[in-house]
């Protein structure tokens, strides 16, 4: 009875701290991470370019300068890392509050749970470095095509006609 007491709080408050950062997401503080989503998907559309605001001190793109671009790099937009992180933190968790509840009250019940949280630690990890191996992968053989830009030169269409 005690190994699901403790059982119950740990997730309890692993629940109540998802729950809480939910709510936080909810305020209207938080339009400026919404906003920062936002521009980042609308840079995600428009590869090569950048819609972030130029630095403070930082010389203005006058109308006739070439737009901002800077290179893509493949990575995980920051809600996604995030999001894994948080995972891997709460597995972590759960596998070490498992082997502690081992270490107190030895049962086979608290042994399978263990075993569980381990093994959920371990596919997650192997999940993960898979993604990460896909992604090192497609950036060695993906190539971004981007259009070229004539200088001056027009391509003149000609129509033959028979006499």
């Amino acid at each position: 009875m005690l190994a699901f007491l403790c059982l119950a709080i740990a997730w309890g408050a692993i629940g109540g701290s998802w729950a809480l950062h939910r709510f936080r997401e909810g305020r209207p503080g938080s339009s400026v991470h919404s906003f920062r989503r936002q521009l980042s998907t609308l840079e995600r559309a428009t590869p090569g370019t950048t819609l972030r605001p130029l630095h403070q001190g930082a010389p203005a793109a006058g109308p006739s300068s070439a737009p901002v671009r800077r290179p893509r790099v493949a990575t995980a937009p920051s809600h996604v890392v995030k999001r894994r992180r948080d995972v891997l933190i709460g597995l972590l968790g759960a596998t070490a509050f498992t082997f502690l509840l081992l270490l107190v009250a030895s049962s086979a019940l608290t042994f399978l749970l263990f075993v569980l949280a381990a093994g959920a630690l371990g596919a997650y990890c192997y999940a993960l470095v898979q993604i990460r191996m896909r992604a090192e992968e497609a950036a060695v053989k993906v190539r971004v095509l981007r259009p070229q830009a004539s200088h001056g030169t027009h391509t003149v269409a000609v129509r033959r006609t028979a006499n």
